[in-house]
C-alpha cells in the first residue's frame, strides 16, 4: 500500500505545485497590511516569564490513564521554575479530551497566576490563545437543564472563587466529586460542567493582569484579515519573509461570543483583544500575537507594539522567545515517559492492541 501511495504523490507532484501556485497568485495584497520592521533588543532590566503544558494519556479498556505537567519559567537575571503534575485516572466518556486539555489549561493558568502574584513580573509569555480558549464552546452547556446549572453554581462556586487566592496549583472541582455523586444524577456531566467554570474563573483572573500578558502563537487558522480560505498566518508568512508586523486588529469578546458566559459574564464580555502577526527575524518563525486589552490610543498603537516586539526579541532564539521553547521542551510528556508511569503503576489489563 505504502509503494502505491509513494507512486501516486510522485506522479502527482508538480500537479499539486500548480494548485497551490494557482491559490496564491489570486491572494490579496497583504502589503497594505503589513509594516516592515527592523526590531532592536530592548536591554532593558526587565523580568520576563513564560509557561506551557503537556497531556499524554494511555486508554485501557475499562479506564484512561493520563498525566499532565505544567512548567512556568521567570528570568531574572538567572532562570527560576515553577513545576506542577498530576497523574489520575478518567472513565470512559465523550469528553475525555476537551476534560483533558481544560484540565492542562488550569495548571497552566494556576502557574502563570502564581509566579504573577509571587514574582515582579513585566511581562507573561503564554503558549497559545487566550482569545480561542473564550470562543470555545462549554461541554454540555446546551445539554445541561437550567435548573441543574443553578444548582451546580449556587453550591460550588463560591469555594471555586475562595480557592483562587490560596496561589494552590491543582483542580479543585476534583474535591467536590463525592459532594457532586450525592446531589446528582449523572455526576460525571455535573463534573464536566464545573471543571468549565473553574476554568473561566482562572481565566478571569489572570486577566486582570492583563497588560503583562502576551498570548503567542505558533499556528493559527484565523481569517480576520482577509476574510479568505487562506489563513491570514499563511498569506503574510508567504508574502513577507522580512521583519515586520501586521497592522493590528482589535476583536470583541461580545462579537465573537453570542452566548452569555456563565460566570464573569459581564467581564469577559467587556474585554477588547489586540491581535497582530510579526517576524522578529528575517525568514524567522511568523507568529501571531494577543494582548487581551486595546494596547493604546490611536497614535500611540503602533509605537507601543514596536516596544513591545523590541522587548520579546532580546529573549528570542531564531525569532521564537526563548523562555516559550525552553518551557515546552521541559514538560512535555513523551510516550518513553508514559511507558515508565505505567511500569510504575503496574498495570496488567488490556489495551485492546495485543492482537495486532
Amino acid at each position: 500500500m505504502l509503494e502505491s501511495l509513494l507512486e501516486l504523490t510522485l506522479s502527482k507532484k508538480q500537479e499539486l505545485k500548480e494548485k497551490l501556485d494557482e491559490l496564491y497568485a489570486n491572494g490579496p495584497d497583504t502589503s497594505k497590511k503589513w509594516v516592515n520592521h527592523s526590531f532592536t533588543e530592548n536591554n532593558r532590566d526587565i523580568t520576563l516569564a513564560a509557561g506551557d503544558g503537556s497531556i499524554n494519556k494511555k486508554k485501557f479498556l475499562s479506564f484512561i490513564f493520563y498525566a499532565i505537567s505544567a512548567e512556568t519559567i521567570i528570568y531574572r537575571k538567572k532562570l527560576q521554575k515553577i513545576e506542577s503534575s498530576t497523574v489520575d485516572l478518567l472513565p470512559h466518556h465523550r469528553f475525555v479530551d476537551d476534560r483533558l486539555r481544560n484540565y492542562m489549561g488550569l495548571y497552566e493558568l494556576k502557574n502563570a497566576l502564581k509566579s504573577l502574584e509571587e514574582e515582579s513580573i513585566d511581562y507573561y509569555l503564554f503558549d497559545g490563545s487566550i482569545l480561542g480558549n473564550l470562543i470555545r464552546p462549554i461541554p454540555l452547556d446546551k445539554e445541561l437543564s437550567g435548573k441543574t446549572k443553578d444548582k451546580i453554581k449556587s453550591r460550588y462556586l463560591s469555594a471555586l472563587e475562595s480557592e483562587l487566592d490560596s496561589l494552590e496549583v491543582s483542580i479543585k472541582s476534583s474535591e467536590f466529586e463525592e459532594d457532586l455523586s450525592k446531589h446528582f444524577d449523572n455526576k460525571t456531566e455535573a463534573m464536566i460542567y464545573l471543571e468549565n467554570l473553574e476554568n473561566l474563573l482562572v481565566i478571569s483572573k489572570l486577566l486582570k493582569n492583563g497588560s503583562k500578558v502576551v498570548a503567542i502563537s505558533k499556528t493559527s487558522t484565523n481569517n480576520e484579515y482577509f476574510g479568505l480560505d487562506i489563513p491570514d498566518m499563511a498569506l503574510f508568512d508567504r508574502n513577507h519573509p522580512k521583519q515586520g508586523y501586521s497592522k493590528p486588529k482589535f476583536p470583541k469578546v461580545s462579537t465573537k461570543v453570542k452566548h452569555d458566559f456563565p460566570v464573569k459574564n459581564e467581564f469577559f464580555r467587556g474585554i477588547t483583544f489586540t491581535m497582530f502577526y510579526a517576524r522578529l527575524e528575517d525568514n524567522g518563525n511568523l507568529l501571531k500575537f494577543e494582548l487581551p486589552y486595546k494596547i493604546g490610543d490611536e497614535e500611540k498603537i503602533e509605537e507601543k507594539i514596536v516596544n513591545l516586539l523590541n522587548t520579546i526579541k532580546s529573549n528570542c532564539v531564531e525569532g521564537y522567545p526563548y523562555l516559550l521553547k525552553k518551557a515546552h521542551h521541559d514538560v512535555i510528556i513523551k510516550n518513553r515517559d508514559m511507558e515508565r508511569l505505567l511500569k510504575i503503576m503496574g498495570f496488567l489489563e488490556k489495551d485492546g492492541r495485543e492482537m495486532l
